[in-house]
């Protein structure tokens, strides 16, 4: 993993817990793992030593989908502001970022056919899921 040395220097856990079964889609792997890489790095970024980062990849068949879980145990997201994450140029008042990586990753998931969504609680961190059509 790209991300194992980022979390051992900042004292978090990286868990994989991605299913072996998942399928092959069609997509563009480089955007889909921009999407995974912005995710993960801000589940980096805003939790703790000693916290986790648990990424996880299931295949539904029922639902001819993928989905990708990014889950953190940082201080979550504040209500206020959990509803507006993906607009652009929108961020907290911790963040270091522009307010355009989750836009975008918004942008390149929809444009993959799939959605993109974020729940957390304050104190218990944020969980961001990405469902990717299989097609067929």
């Amino acid at each position: 993993h790209s991300f194992a040395v980022a979390a051992a220097a900042a004292g978090v856990a990286l868990i994989d817990r991605t299913s072996d079964d998942l399928p092959i889609i069609e997509i563009d792997p480089v955007r889909i793992r921009e999407v995974l890489s912005n995710l993960v790095a801000n589940a980096l970024r805003h939790t703790p030593p000693t916290g986790r980062v648990t990424v996880q990849g299931r295949y539904s068949p029922d639902a001819r989908l993928v989905t990708l879980e990014v889950g953190d145990s940082g201080p979550g997201i504040a209500p206020d502001l959990l509803p507006h994450v993906f607009d652009r140029f929108v961020k907290g008042d911790d963040s270091r970022g522009s307010g355009l990586g989750l836009a975008i990753a918004r942008g390149l998931v929809e444009a993959h056919g799939g959605r993109i969504a974020v729940t957390s609680t304050l104190g218990a961190g944020a969980t961001f899921l990405v469902e990717l059509p299989t097609g067929g």
